[in-house]
């Protein structure tokens, strides 16, 4: 008899445990389901990352000199500022002159009480 009982508390708890079965079931293909649409997604956005990648390795090929070519403007620019203010200077008088001609010496004076810089 404790035998039988014994045979019958484990083949309840077995019964009890198969019931859940169908559940884990479609739980397991709901998730199937998300790994799938997912794993469609990360193909589409590597698919883009790799596109982006090739865009930037075109986009360095095409800029690639231009940073020579800022060094040698930077050295124009550098010799353009130093005759601006030559030429601020030797406008200074001017300016000085029509500081009492109202607003117009007040635009060529500019802040700094020189020649005003428009840039």
């Amino acid at each position: 008899m404790a035998t039988d009982t014994g045979m019958r508390s484990a083949l309840r708890g077995i019964s009890e445990g198969l019931a859940v079965l169908p559940e884990v079931r479609d739980l397991l293909n709901q998730l199937n389901g998300h790994v799938r649409s997912m794993s469609a997604e990360v193909t589409r956005m590597r698919q883009g990352v790799d596109s982006l990648g090739a865009q930037v390795v075109e986009l360095n090929s095409s800029v690639g000199g231009l940073d020579d070519q800022f060094v040698g403007l930077r050295g124009d620019v550098g010799q353009l500022e130093h005759h601006l203010k030559e030429v601020r200077r030797s406008l200074n008088p001017l300016a000085t002159a029509l500081g009492g001609v109202g607003r117009l010496g007040t635009i060529i004076r500019g802040s700094e009480g020189g020649i005003a810089r428009h840039e």
